[in-house]
Order: C-alpha cells, then structure tokens, then sequence
C-alpha cells in the first residue's frame, strides 16, 4: 500500500516547488515575461490534458469551477505580478505579493471559524521577517506615481485573487474528495492552458524570444514542477490542515526561492535579508507546534459545517 506525505510535508515542498519558478526564470531572462507565462501555463494545460484522460476522463469536472481557480490561482496570480512589476517595479510589487502568507491566514481563520490567537507569534515573526526582506524596496521606488499607484493595485488584486482562490479551492475539495488532488490539478491545469493562449499569442508578437530551445525547457520545468506538482500537493494538504496554518506554511515559497536563487546565481545573501528568512522559518515553525491534530479536525469540522460539506 503507498505511503502518502503528511499534509503539512506536503505544503512544505508545494511551497518548495513554487519557490523554484524564482530561479529557473533566470535562464530565459532575455524572453518577454507574457511568453514565459503563456509557455508556461500552456505546457501545463497539454501536461493535465494527458493526465485527465489517463485519471478517468472529463466527464464529472466541473469546469466553470476549475476556470475559475485558473484565472484567480494560476495564470491570474502571475499575470497581476507581470503587470505591477512593469508599472511600479520589482521591488514594491514582490513586497506587497509576500504579503499573502499573513493575509491568507487570517482570512482563512475567519473561514474556519477558528481562534487565530494560537498563531498569533508565528503571525507577527512573519510580517516581521517581510518588513526586514523588503526595507529597501520602497525607497528604490522611482516612477510616475500614477503609474506606481496602479501598479501597486494591480498587485493587491492579485493577493486578494489567490486567497479567493484559496479560499474557495479548499472547500471545493472537502466537497469533492472523489476528484482527489491530483485529478483536480490536472483540471484547473487544463482550464489554465486555456487562459494561457492569449498571454501565449500577445508574447509571441510583442517581443524577443530568446533562446528558444531553453524557453521550452524551461516551460515543461515550470509546467510539472512548480505547476501540477505543486498544485497537486497543496491539494493534498489543504484538505486536512486549518487554512490558518496553510497560509503560514506558504512561506516555504520565498523561503526556497531565496535558497535557489542564490545557489543558481552562486552570490551570498545579506546579513538583513538572511536575517529576514531566518524570522519566516521561525514563524513557520512555530505554526505547525500551535496547531494540534485535535484543533485541526474541529477546525475542519467547523468549514465542513459553515460550507454545507459533509
């Protein structure tokens, strides 16, 4: 019989896995963003196409749902990044993006109806551990403040997006656990290549391709990778877990982003920014021992109960 991950391991290297795009988009850096999206999100579409026909077909998805998780959790959430770094700049747009492992947990706490006051240290070590990262990202900002300010919103709809996302995600899977995580991932991948095709087409004829055969490598990476596996294991997880202690454990994104960037780029971090991962570890870490087993079966006792699941 197969050992399953535990739901928390299993968050921990979705996280990993999403952590990985930092990095890997370094290799085709000389590529426009939309076609790195496009490719990306369209091998992923052509990857779960397979894998849906191989996993008991079509026919029983609901696709106005898996659309919908597309456009706010997959190709949404990259393309709102794409955008505000073009109008207000990197810094500022990852600043106010890092922002969603706080912002998803408390908002996943109200969902659950549960008592946020356990996870209140791991809340302030992470917003702590943000403030420390991205201390320079706002006196770099230089730019038409319209354009910043619209930036900077476009950002915010992209954090408020994913926790919709989220939000609606989980409780589609406790409601459907016959589709179980892997199916629904290869679904919502499908529903993303769609989605993709316009970013595809607009990348295609807005600028350079770069080297084509790294583009395409890069893309399948990014398609299983930080894609459907990762997409695969947050489902995994997210069933059994309060959303609070989800949304902490995403984390584990920068985290492993910032660890893979350096190792590709073989430079050393400095002593603020070491010190700022340091501090997401810690909240991290401290997530996982104030939730015990008991409070995650009642929190996800009283979704199931508030959302007519069950």
């Amino acid at each position: 019989m197969a050992r399953h991950p535990s739901p928390i391991s299993s968050l921990v290297v979705a996280g990993a896995c999403w952590g990985s795009s930092y990095a890997v988009v370094g290799f085709v850096e000389d590529s426009n963003p939309f076609l790195i999206t496009g490719s990306r999100f369209a091998v992923f579409g052509l990857v779960s196409l397979v894998l849906l026909r191989l996993r008991g077909g079509f026919a029983d998805i609901p696709w106005r749902v898996a659309l919908g998780h597309a456009v706010g959790g997959s190709v949404g959430l990259y393309l709102t990044e794409v955008v505000a770094i073009s109008l207000a700049g990197a810094g500022p747009t990852i600043a106010v993006v890092g922002s969603i492992p706080v912002v998803y947990a408390v908002v996943g706490a109200r969902r659950d109806r549960t008592d946020l006051r356990p996870l209140l240290p791991s809340i302030v070590l992470t917003a702590s551990a943000h403030v420390v990262i991205h201390r320079d990202a706002w006196p770099a900002v230089d730019g038409d403040l319209a354009d910043i300010a619209l930036g900077l919103t476009v950002a915010a709809l992209g954090v408020a997006g994913f926790c919709l996302y989220a939000l609606h995600s989980t409780d589609h899977l406790r409601a459907r656990p016959d589709l179980g995580p892997q199916r629904w991932a290869s679904a919502v991948g499908v529903a993303s290549g769609v989605c993709s095709l316009p970013l595809l087409a607009f990348g295609l004829l807005g600028g350079s391709v770069g080297g084509a055969g790294r583009l395409v490598g890069v893309a399948v990476f990014l398609a299983m990778v930080p894609s459907w596996l990762a997409t695969s294991l947050w489902n995994r997880g997210v069933v059994d877990v309060p959303r609070a202690l989800a949304g902490q454990l995403l984390v584990f994104e920068p985290l492993s982003a910032f660890v893979f960037v350096h190792l590709v780029t073989a430079t050393l971090p400095s002593i603020p920014l070491v010190t700022g991962e340091l501090l997401l570890l810690a909240g991290a870490l401290l997530a996982v021992r104030a939730v015990n087993p008991a409070q995650s079966n009642r929190a996800i006792s009283s979704s199931n109960q508030a959302t007519g699941v069950g």
